[in-house]
């Protein structure tokens, strides 16, 4: 090959440069990305609910609505746990002398509802908001209305739609009873831990504060139209009695348990509709095509400056 018959104009050499620089850096960043989801995902051991540590760990099990109140699709109005919503404008325009086609997304939405994760007995609440969703139930048909007047759609269209219609309608969705894998920060909450008697004593006297004629009349023993330190000590006595009760109330109410983004920026939350062993592949295969353009990219740099001088 002649290299000097592919030397470039010096602004058409900073552009191609510039875009390959781009390229490394992005398929660098998607090799260290995709390779440590794929070190925690197999280097984490699968917890079982009935035993489930507090912290950042990994769990196995089936989605299920919360009370069996159903999710519904915006755009599809199929009953789901999650659903990631686009309405996109097909938009033609001008660009060098020829008339081109392009996607143009009009509408977004991602579902933040909680659903629960069942693994026999036992459950827990999932917070899917700002998750990494891994589905493999995706719906795309085509209208030409901004908003779609076909719900209830079963299998997605072919791209030959496309040609008739100016709008096309996407959606992710997780299923009820779909097996899940979720990879969060695993979180405890009792509402015993969450507030002490004395914090509820607290609360009720300030309550309590609010209305000062019911409290001279509950507790101003003397009527003369203050309450004294005896009294106020009276009140107390009463306020803690009620708090105590109200607190082993508390304590009856089982303990609430929910999968959430970890405040660790650097451990990634995973939410799958896909088993482990097919999440593993995944990240491998992603990790191998990045790092083969990374090198790819890496080579015609420097084939390009050293064809440039």
């Amino acid at each position: 090959m002649d290299i000097q018959s592919l030397e470039l104009a010096p602004e058409d050499y900073e552009f191609v440069l510039i875009a390959l620089l781009l390229a490394a850096v992005i398929s660098l960043y998607c090799v260290v990305r995709n390779w440590k989801r794929l070190r925690i995902v197999e280097d984490t051991p699968t917890a079982k609910l009935r035993s489930a540590h507090q912290g950042y760990i990994e769990l196995e099990g089936k989605g299920q609505l919360i009370d069996d109140q159903p999710i519904y699709a915006p755009l599809s109005n199929h009953p789901c746990l999650w659903y990631h919503s686009q309405i996109e404008q097909q938009e033609t325009f001008t660009e060098n002398g020829r008339i081109q086609t392009r996607w143009h997304v009009v509408y977004k939405n991602i579902s933040d509802h909680r659903f629960k994760l069942t693994d026999g007995a036992n459950s827990c609440y999932v917070d899917p908001n700002n998750a990494e969703v891994n589905g493999n139930e995706k719906l795309v048909w085509y209208g030409n209305t901004e908003w779609p007047t076909r719900t209830q759609i079963l299998e997605s269209q072919s791209i030959v739609h496309a040609m008739t219609n100016n709008y096309r309608y996407s959606e992710w969705l997780i299923l009820p009873g779909q097996p899940l894998y979720i990879l969060g920060q695993f979180t405890t909450w009792s509402a015993t831990a969450q507030q002490s008697a004395r914090d509820v004593m607290i609360n009720l006297l300030n309550d309590w504060k609010q209305d000062q004629q019911a409290l001279k009349d509950r507790f101003d023993a003397n009527k003369d139209g203050t309450i004294d330190q005896t009294e106020w000590e009276v009140a107390r006595r009463e306020a803690q009695a009620a708090a105590q009760q109200a607190h082993d109330q508390l304590a009856l109410e089982p303990d609430t348990h929910i999968m959430t983004k970890p405040d660790n920026s650097t451990q990634p939350f995973i939410i799958s509709v896909y088993p482990q062993t097919v999440l593993v592949r995944k990240y491998r295969r992603n990790t191998f095509i990045a790092l083969a353009a990374c090198i790819t990219s890496i080579c015609a740099i420097a084939w390009l400056v050293h064809a440039h001088g």
